[in-house]
Formats: structure tokens, sequence, C-alpha cells
């Protein structure tokens, strides 16, 4: 029985409701069988959209409860069930058209749709079931053939005025009820076109409080509708109330509140302002235009098709602004708020810090663990699905009213505008990590990622209380980036702490990172200065060959000895170089001063008693294109050989797919190619069989463990054994003692590099040492 019960109450209430304007309608008849207008038209596509298709058996009740009710006893019952049977089938077809072909969202949200709905159920449907319905009264004698014309006009234009008065006021209004529209998306809310997404205007800002009060009250939208209703139903009145002043037809003043009511409120306001006016309309004519009414018909059509195809094209407008708008501060892909409108609500948030006290706000600056092995394996298509799911789980784990952003890539930010402390920002954070570490299936398997939080509280003080305020152009930025920025970078710096960390956890910015942001800030600046400079200098150490004890080759290493740090730690600033970029400017300057000084070195001493140089390179440095012709330009330039320079990388550097076109230039050239820190890294033999390098370099963490530990001595002979196939040569680093070189020596390793063979020294004393006096 619950299954019949909604059917049946649709069912009840739709007859009912159609009779009620059914005899409404008749009371306002021309003449037999035509109305000024016929809303039960607007009542059957009503129901026949939102109900379904199920329900178009009832309209086939309707002619016939008609007849029943409102015509004489004369009534031919076969007219009554052929008009029946051509309106239903008529309707259905156009209810099925509308949904299942062209498929329109019945709540009209959009000009395509309303468009369509006026087209086809107001114009093109009325107008079949007119010629119909008029030819078979003509035949039947009620016409004159003479009428024809006539009367499919009028027949066509009542019913396409109910249409367009009852159906699209009906479909709006079915908004308001979402059980109705289950199986659709939910709406966006109405455009609000004009938004502005910075800070208040000047003049918002300095007009007295009482002016603004009297401006807001003056355009409250209340105030507003008061206008239109009132200016709708005096230009009603004047045009159908009254009779023609001077033998003028004020019809046209109409035109002029619809035109408002469009404009300001679009479809969903204007369809209620024409039902309005073709029912005062229509109240207030009555029976006065029996003898001619089709004037009258032809008007309130067009009144009613005018003003909703206005209002139809006015929230397309209005439609088309709002998703320019949207778009403008939103991202394409993941729907979610992009930097621009991010940044604008932060700079809301520090006004009002600003302004109170006790108000404090929070940025969480997330990023993805893995996104790129995610995009590198399963393709960027995979990725974007994967940020899509993570930009809803982010949305269900804040609180209400916080925003969630993506600012590029796999970084995503979050708003907490209102807490009371680290404490609450740190929970937030908390529920974000757990949202991120569920699985996510995509493209048919099981992927779980995880991420980082870098967290920054903020009040009016700023970061870290009044000192960071005072520090902000040393720490963030100038003065001129705002409080919003500071706090951006702020949560940015602590989410690189805690990636540097090991990731998969949250890291709040405080007093300690800010000292060692401002270090690292400082050191970035001094860098660039020394670079700019080419104060950054090199020092060479010996690799000794083992059989002879004589000098096969020295690794070029930089050097920096900074004015206020002293001599500043190569792996430290080779890092901030890294970060920076500065590692192509660093890293030529040093291949210029290696292939220099072994180009004197060759002159001096000869080909033959000239150790070849090797020099370590980066990914950033391999991945630009115009990296190894500018180096082989160089040796060209100072007159060095290819062949008597070495590339020292690491094992993820020379797998790097974007390195493999400088590398086969490389080796097309002449220059050795070594694995630096071999045995540490990747290690994978499918790659060292795709580029097999011309030289080895054992990490020094193998050599430490010689002679004593066996599977150390097992893994340095494996090495020794693969090498040898290969043929590329094997230098040991990090030889510290006698019983290490003397291990290497009977295990066949054939060069050694370490402090137990000579320090990182200056050309002059390699000269010296090495290649001035015989060994």
């Amino acid at each position: 029985m619950r299954r019949w019960r909604g059917p049946l109450i649709v069912s009840v209430v739709y007859l009912g409701l159609w009779l009620a304007l059914d005899a409404l309608a008749s009371v306002f008849q021309a003449r037999q069988e035509v109305s000024l207008w016929y809303p039960p038209t607007g009542l059957s596509f009503a129901l026949l959209l939102v109900f379904g298709l199920r329900y178009a058996p009832l309209l086939l009740l309707t002619d016939p409860l008609h007849g029943l009710v409102v015509s004489g006893p004369d009534v031919s019952w076969v007219g009554v069930w052929l008009g029946g049977v051509v309106s239903t089938v008529v309707y259905t077809a156009v209810a099925w058209l509308l949904l299942r072909r062209l498929r329109i969202d019945p709540r009209l949200p959009g000009q395509r749709d309303a468009f369509w709905l006026l087209g086809l159920a107001a114009v093109a449907g009325p107008f079949v079931v007119a010629v119909v319905q008029v030819l078979h009264y003509t035949v039947a004698g009620l016409l004159t053939w003479g009428e024809l014309f006539r009367g499919v006009l009028g027949f066509w234009s009542g019913r396409a005025t109910g249409v367009g008065v009852l159906t699209p006021a009906l479909l709006v209004a079915s908004r308001r009820v979402p059980v109705l529209w289950r199986d659709r998306p939910p709406l966006a809310g109405p455009p609000q076109v004009g938004r502005r997404y910075g800070p208040p205007s000047w003049s918002v800002r300095v007009r007295p409080r009482w002016l603004g009060r009297l401006a807001a009250r003056l355009l409250d939208q209340r105030v507003e509708l008061a206008g239109q209703a009132t200016l709708l139903l005096a230009t009603v009145y004047l045009a159908y109330g009254e009779p023609a002043v001077g033998g003028l037809d004020l019809a046209y003043l109409v035109y002029v509140p619809l035109i408002w009511i469009a404009v300001r409120g679009g479809l969903p306001r204007v369809v209620f302002a024409v039902l309005v006016a073709n029912a005062v309309a229509v109240a207030l004519v009555g029976r006065d235009v029996v003898d001619s009414p089709l004037r009258l018909q032809l008007g309130l059509v067009t009144l009613t098709l005018a003003g909703l195809t206005l209002g139809a094209l006015v929230t397309g407008r209005q439609a088309s602004i709002a998703a320019a708008e949207h778009a403008a501060v939103h991202d394409s892909l993941t729907g979610l708020a992009n930097r621009v409108l991010l940044m604008d609500r932060l700079e809301a948030a520090a006004h009002r810090a600003e302004r109170s006290p006790d108000t404090r706000f929070a940025v969480l600056y997330c990023d993805l663990d893995g996104f790129k092995g995610v995009n590198d394996q399963l393709g960027h298509d995979a990725g974007d699905e994967l940020l899509v799911t993570v930009a809803r789980r982010l949305e269900r784990a804040v609180r209400p009213g916080d925003l969630v952003s993506r600012l590029g890539g796999d970084e995503l930010a979050v708003l907490l505008d209102g807490v009371t402390g680290v404490e609450e920002a740190a929970g937030v954070a908390e529920r974000l990590l757990a949202a991120l570490a569920e699985p996510c299936a995509l493209d048919g398997r099981e992927v779980v990622v995880t991420g980082s939080v870098g967290v920054a509280v903020a009040d009016a003080e700023g970061l870290a209380g009044p000192r960071l305020r005072g520090e902000r152009g040393g720490l963030t930025g100038s003065d001129e980036d705002g409080h919003a920025e500071e706090v951006l970078r702020a949560a940015d710096l602590a989410l690189q702490r805690a990636k540097a960390t090991g990731g998969n956890r949250y890291e709040v910015f405080n007093e300690p990172l800010r000292r060692q942001t401002r270090d690292r800030l400082g050191l970035r600046a001094a860098l660039r200065r020394a670079v700019a400079a080419g104060a950054v200098t090199v020092a060479y150490q010996p690799i000794v060959r083992v059989t002879d004890g004589r000098l096969a080759a020295v690794e070029t290493l930089a050097r920096w000895h900074d004015a206020d740090r002293g001599d500043v730690p190569a792996a430290e600033f080779i890092a901030v170089a890294e970060e920076t970029g500065l590692i192509h400017d660093l890293g030529m300057q040093v291949l210029e001063q290696a292939c220099t000084q072994a180009a004197q070195w060759r002159r001096a001493f000869g080909p033959t008693s000239t150790p070849r140089v090797a020099v370590n390179v980066s990914t950033r440095q391999l991945l630009p294109a115009d990296f190894a012709p500018r180096v082989l330009a160089r040796l060209d330039r100072v007159g060095l050989p290819a062949d008597a320079l070495e590339l020292e990388m690491t094992e993820s550097y020379a797998m790097e797919p974007g390195a493999r076109a400088a590398l086969e230039r490389f080796t097309a050239a002449g220059v050795t190619l070594a694995l630096d820190d071999f045995g540490t890294g990747y290690s994978s033999f499918a790659a060292l069989r795709e580029r097999t390098p011309q030289a080895f370099k054992l990490d020094r963490s193998f050599v430490a463990r010689l002679p004593d530990d066996r599977p150390t001595d097992a893994i340095v002979s494996a090495v020794l054994a693969l090498a040898g196939h290969l043929g590329a040569t094997v230098t040991a680093e990090g030889v510290e003692t006698g019983a290490q070189l003397q291990r290497l020596r009977e295990l066949g390793c054939p060069q050694v590099q370490g402090f137990l063979l000579g320090s990182p020294v200056t050309a002059e004393q390699i000269e010296r040492d090495w290649l001035r006096r015989p060994r």
C-alpha cells in the first residue's frame, strides 16, 4: 500500500487542481472551448516534467472530466475523447523530448532549459493541439472555415498563455522541495553579479554608519520587491482595468515593470510576475471581451512569452557572469577556491584580527607525499582523480565555514578563520592527515598517499608575537606584502620543515623555525651574492691508482668562504643552490675552473702526466637542453679534450629520464660518466643495462667496514667483478687506513680516494705534491 500512496496522492491532487483551474478558465471563455488563458495545460506539463512520464495516463481523464463538469448535456463524447487523446499524445511527446532527448533540467536553472520549455511546451505543443481541435470543431459545424485561422490562434494563445503562466512558476517553486529532485544534483545559489573579492572600497570604509544603514535600508530587497509589485499592479490596471484613453492601448506599460523585474531577478522572479500580471488582467477584463477576444489573447501571450524570454536571457547572462567570476576565484579541476580567493579571505581575516585583539586565524598548508609517483606510474588522469578525491576529503575534514583552496599542483591550503589557538589548529591538521591517509581507488588499484601539513597561527600581532612584525622584511618578505602573505609564507615554511623530517606529519611555525628560516634566508642571499661575484672556489682531491700509487685523476670540490659565516660546508650551500636554482650558475663556474686548470696542467706537464679532472653534476644541471652543448663548448674554448673530463652523478640522477639526451651527448663526445656513491641509490641492473657508465665510485660506507666485515667484503668483490665485465673503472671512496687500502688492493680495486691518500687541496699543492716530483 505504501508503494501506491505517493502516486495516488499526486494523482488526486493533480485532478483536483486541474478541475479547479478548468472551472476558472471557463469563466473567461471567449467562445466555446476558446479561453482567454488556459492554466490547466500548464499544470499538465508541470506534472509530467516534475513527476515523470508515468503520469501521462492521467491526462486522458482531463477532457472527459471537463465534459462532465463544465460542458453542457449536448457534448460530443467522441470529440471529447479525441481531444483528450490528441492532447495527451502531443503533451507527452513534448515532455519526452524535453526530458529524454534534450535533457533539460526541469528546474530551469539555465537559459537553454527555459528556451526549450517555451519553444516546445508553450508554442509548438499547444499549436499542434489547436490545429487538430479547431479542425474538429470546423468539421463538426461549430466553426466555419472562414474562422479556422482565427480559431487556431485563439485556441493556441489561450493554452500557450496557460503554459507560460503556470508551468515555469511551478517548476521554479519546486526548487524549494528538494525531495522532488533527489536524482538530480543540487542547484547552485543565485548568481551574485558584481561581487568583489578584495578589501572594501574607501567610500565604504569612511562613510558614516548612519549613511550606510540608510543606504542598506533603501536598497533592501524587500523594498525593491514592494516597488516592483506596486508598479506591476498599477500598469496592469491602467492597461486592462480602464477603457482606452483617447483610443490609446496602454498594454505596453506592463512591459516596464516586467523588464525591471527580469533584469533584477531573472527568470525565478519574472515567472511569478507574469503569473500575477495575467491573473489580474483576466480578472479585470472579465467577460467584456467575448465579442473580440483575439486581440487580448494575443496581447497576453505576447506579454507572457516576452517576459519569460527576457527573464531567461537575463538569467543566462547572470549565470555566465557568475560562472566567469566563479572560475576567476576557483580551481577548475577540484572546484576548490584558488589563490585569489584565499588571499582575499586571508586579508579579511587579518583585518578582523586587527580590529579585535582576541581574534586568531590560522593557515594550514598541505602537500601530498608521493604525488609525483602517482602521476608517473598511473598517469596524469589518475593524478587528477586523486586531487579531486583529496579535495572532497579535506572539505569534509574541516569545520563549517573554513576555506579549502588549491594553490597549484598538489599544494592545498586551508584557512581557519576564528581559532582559539595552536591546539585547535593542530587538531584540524591531525584530521587532515587522517583523511589523506585513507586508501583511494584509482584506475582499479588501491593507492595510499600521505600528506604533510604546515600550520601558522596568527593574530593582530603577527605569527610569533611583536618581534615577527618587526622582522617581517627579513623573514618572509617586504612590509608591502601584508599580513596575509606573511601568514601564508610561514605556513609554507612549516610545511617544508614537515616534509624535510619525513612527511606524513604536521609542523607548527614557531620561534625555533623562525630563527632557522631567517638563517637559511640569509644564507640564500649570501650565496646569491657569492655566485654573482664568482667567490666560490675549488679544491682538488687526489684519485690514486692502486698498482703504482700515481695520480689518475682529481675530484673537483666547491669551496665557499663567507666573510660572516666563515667556511660554509659544501653539503649546506650546495643544497641551498639546488633549492634556489643557483646550481646552474654555480655548477658552470666550478666546471669552468676545473677545465681551465686541467688545460693548464696539460700544457705544463704533458697529456700523459696530467690527471683526468672529475666534476659533480646534479639533475637540475642535466635537464636543460643546452647543458651538454655549453659544457662541450667550454672544453673547446679552453683546449681540453673531452676524454680528460669526468662527470660524476648519483644513480638517481643518472637514471632520470630527462637526463638521457645530455648523457648520450656526453658519451658520444668521449666524456667519462661515473656513478657516484654507488650502492646507496637505486642500483637498478636494468638501468645499468640501458645506460652503462664508464666508472663506478664505491660509496665510503662500504669501504669503512673493510677489511673485517665479510658481507661488505663480498659486496665489494661483486661490484668489482660487475665493473670488470662492463668494462668500467672502480674508485673506492673514503679510504682512511692502511688496512682498507691493503684489502682493496687484494680485491683488485684499480683506484682509491680518501684522506689516507690526500685531502682536498689547492691546484698549487697538487702540482707540488703530485705533478712536479716523481712518485
